[in-house]
């Protein structure tokens, strides 16, 4: 688990370094919606470096919660942390660009108890790695703050979990494939 963290944050970092060169920071608040999982809402922060006139890289972290209608809590979380690669197509002198790309990630789903399902029991599905498709709109206001709206189709599904501390190879995978769509200020640098 180490080694993955540090990969990531060695890839958060270079995009962080190239956002301040020639990109930005922005803020969102999230919405999801998986196959197997109830909406999620929650919000995130991403950098955005420029590294060509018409190709972005990003690095995004998040964190939804309320999942699931059973949970007493709403206390699952799903934690993304991605990275994308995107091409941009400003649509000429106006303040709209529109976006598209897609990327990977690796998504942290904490620990919660299962009272309805399956007892009184804690449940802990196993951290993962997927890949998602974006696309939005980008909406200059003025020549450092942009609004933008984004929709994301992400591809992930989950087939180990910890029960009571017990691994278990699930008999049908966990799947939270399904459409996110993102909206927020970008604060360009």
């Amino acid at each position: 688990f180490m080694k993955k963290l540090l990969v990531i944050l060695a890839g958060v970092l270079a995009v962080a370094v190239t956002a301040f060169a020639g990109g930005g920071i922005g803020v969102f608040g999230s919405y999801m919606n998986g196959e197997d999982v109830d909406s999620g809402f929650g919000g995130g922060v991403k950098f955005k470096g420029d590294i060509a006139e018409f190709i972005a890289l990003e690095a995004r972290a998040s964190c939804l919660t309320e999942f699931s209608d059973y949970l007493e809590d709403d206390d699952l979380f799903f934690i993304p942390i991605e990275g994308d690669v995107l091409l941009n197509f400003p649509l000429g002198d106006s303040p709209i660009t529109i976006y598209g790309g897609g990327g990977a990630g690796y998504y942290i789903i904490p620990e919660y108890e299962d009272s309805v399902v399956l007892g009184d029991v804690d449940v802990d599905l196993q951290d993962t790695f997927g890949f998602f498709g974006v696309g939005g709109v980008e909406f200059a206001l003025s020549e450092g703050v942009s609004l933008y709206a984004e929709g994301k189709y992400l591809l992930l599904e989950v087939d180990e979990a910890k029960i009571d501390d017990v691994d278990v190879d699930l008999p049908d995978e966990v799947d939270f494939s399904g459409l996110s769509l993102n909206a927020g200020l970008l604060f360009r640098f």
